[in-house]
């Protein structure tokens, strides 16, 4: 059990859980995690903000119990519903029907679908002020960080703000306040690996919230996982703004990258061509030919480009029906949301059949890129296909 008052009549009341090893099944956890909750002490009873995880359940009701019967609580805030933060809410109702559950809109949906029967509830809406007896809570979109249900939530008397999975880190700290964190290296690599994994394929509705955060300077920033940041909050919530730009850069204007590999020299040949026209064209071109051996080394400075293009080229062989799987991993290590507002395509030569270009190219809608028809040659180009290659360069350049 591990409950610490932060201020007057608010408690944290979460679970630490040194034995996390993996998070959402890819996440490494090399410093484990915590799930934190709070609870505000109100004359209109007591206010719980966040559930936390099924397998901690007893836990958690323990912790809420310390501070009175569960028939005491009278709200419950929820931030954001990923199960790790709501699997415990359908035990916490069965013991208590009468909570008001206080949550964005999407939240409010997702409960419903995960406790599966009525419940009491006040839809929060971005900007408007929930009024409990001597408390104001203002809500505070943090849309995309990381689910599309997250609203946040700013206690004005206690200038803190609950802010679920933003500005969080997988780390598990008995001492629960950041500034009594002794491993700062630690801290700062949990902190920085989790943005790049689980904000960062949202760097645009990260910037919006953390400016948001910014001018609000609350004195005490309630995380969802990690140490609860009582000491530098605006230095750690523009750390996120930093992480956004460095680790997930806008395109830059007139920028290509071209990525491709080559048996037997013919897609080398379309791709060097098109990197020539581009470079006329007063392009930016960053320009990789990949294989078994120096991919591995490559991987991290093309992924890299590829955020910083505006558009992008990849070029591949049919190789047993299939475009060769090198590409299938790079764009594997890509969030989702990469290609919105980039353009893609590709190329490539082939021997039997040619499907390397439609596949790639189907990839790379699913990444939301605007997608340009691509083309592909059986062997050597003769010259009317040259005539078509020539068409196809030009289209890039549009």
């Amino acid at each position: 059990m591990k409950c610490l008052e932060l201020k007057k009549d608010f408690y944290y009341v979460g679970v630490i859980d040194h034995n996390l090893k993996v998070f959402d099944v890819a996440v490494k956890t090399e410093y484990g995690s915590s799930y934190n909750s709070y609870l505000l002490k109100t004359k209109e009873g007591n206010i719980v903000f966040e559930g936390n995880k099924e397998l901690f359940e007893n836990e958690y009701l323990g912790n809420l119990s310390s501070f009175g019967k569960l028939e005491e609580i009278s709200y419950l805030f929820v931030t954001h519903t990923e199960p790790d933060h709501s699997g415990a809410i359908s035990t916490l109702l069965e013991k208590n029907p009468n909570i008001t559950i206080v949550a964005s809109y999407g939240a409010l949906t997702n409960l419903e679908k995960i406790i599966r029967r009525p419940f009491k509830k006040i839809v929060a809406k971005d900007g408007e002020t929930l009024t409990i007896g001597d408390y104001h809570f203002r809500f505070i979109s943090g849309i995309f960080l990381h689910w599309p249900d997250v609203m946040f939530t700013y206690i004005e008397e206690l200038d803190a703000l609950v802010c679920c999975d933003a500005f969080g880190a997988h780390y598990a700290e008995d001492d629960v306040l950041l500034s009594k964190n002794k491993d700062k290296e630690g801290y700062e690599k949990a902190f920085d690996y989790y943005f790049e994994k689980i904000m960062g394929p949202f760097p645009s509705f990260v910037k919006i919230a953390a400016k948001k955060v910014l001018a609000l300077n609350p004195s005490l920033i309630c995380t969802g996982h990690g140490p609860v940041i009582d000491c530098n909050q605006k230095e750690r919530v523009e750390r996120y703004i930093t992480l956004a730009d460095t680790l997930f850069p806008e395109p830059k204007a007139d920028s290509v990258c071209i990525v491709l590999c080559s048996a037997y020299g013919y897609t080398r040949k379309m791709g060097e061509a098109i990197k020539e026209t581009m470079l006329k064209a007063g392009k930016t071109v960053t320009f990789y030919e990949i294989d078994a051996l120096n991919y591995g080394e490559l991987k991290d400075r093309i992924v890299h480009s590829m955020y910083e293009s505006q558009l992008l080229l990849l070029g591949s062989p049919t190789v047993a029906g299939d475009a060769v799987c090198l590409f299938y991993d790079l764009l594997a290590a890509v969030p989702s949301t990469i290609g919105k507002g980039r353009s893609a395509s590709c190329f490539g030569d082939y021997g039997w059949s040619g499907e390397a270009v439609g596949n790639l190219s189907a990839r790379l809608l699913q990444l939301h890129y605007a997608l340009i028809p691509g083309f592909k040659a059986n062997f050597k180009m003769d010259e009317a296909l040259k005539n078509g290659f020539v068409d196809y360069i030009e289209t890039l350049l549009k």
